[in-house]
């Protein structure tokens, strides 16, 4: 696989090795996740299944230049636990996702600092503000965000619709400006 820009490359943290994937990679990573809803909710904020040729046109689709995909492998092991979608908008912005299939690695960390890595490569590489729609009831993603420095910025709705109601679920807007990142003295999660 070519490497496309600067930010298209591989990183490390205590725990996690962030490789770097391209499409077909991470089709085939993630081609089983499309009739999983807790997986598609973390990824799309919509549990709706996917067709398998649904999934390589709409799933996570790097092209290492605005979009980036990195298999998240446990060092203990060399398992592949999980992948991370950051997309890059034209006015230098961010929007990043990630899903763990390894239902082991639920809130042990995991997220909080493969995340923490990704934010200080692409802040150190352009990027000025990450951004990030949440469904109001995912509890466990909001609290990743906010020990990361987002704050909130406002309401919105997803894009699944409740079936009672038939709109949108309701959802939080965060976000992280790179001064509130780098004014932070290490680019470690905050202990809340």
């Amino acid at each position: 696989m070519r490497r496309q820009s600067a930010l298209d490359c591989d990183l490390e943290t205590d725990r996690f090795h962030l490789r770097r994937a391209g499409r077909v990679q991470t089709f085939l990573l993630t081609r089983r996740w499309r009739r999983d809803p807790e997986l598609l909710e973390g990824l799309f904020l919509s549990p709706q299944p996917h067709s398998l040729i649904g999934w390589w046109f709409r799933g996570p689709n790097p092209n290492g230049r605005s979009r980036f995909a990195h298999a998240i492998v446990a060092k203990s092991s060399g398992a592949v636990i999980g992948l991370h979608i950051v997309v890059r908008q034209p006015d230098g912005s961010a929007y990043c996702h990630v899903a763990l299939h390894d239902r082991a690695w639920w809130g042990k960390g995991a997220v909080v600092e493969t995340r923490a890595r990704l934010l200080h490569h692409f802040f150190a590489n352009g990027v000025t503000r990450f951004g990030a729609t949440i469904d109001a009831g995912n509890v466990p993603s909001i609290f990743n965000y906010r020990r990361l420095g987002f704050r909130v910025r406002g309401n919105a709705t997803t894009y699944h619709r409740d079936p009672l109601t038939g709109r949108g679920r309701p959802a939080v807007e965060l976000e992280l400006r790179r001064e509130d990142w780098l004014e932070r003295s290490s680019g470690e999660p905050l202990e809340q």
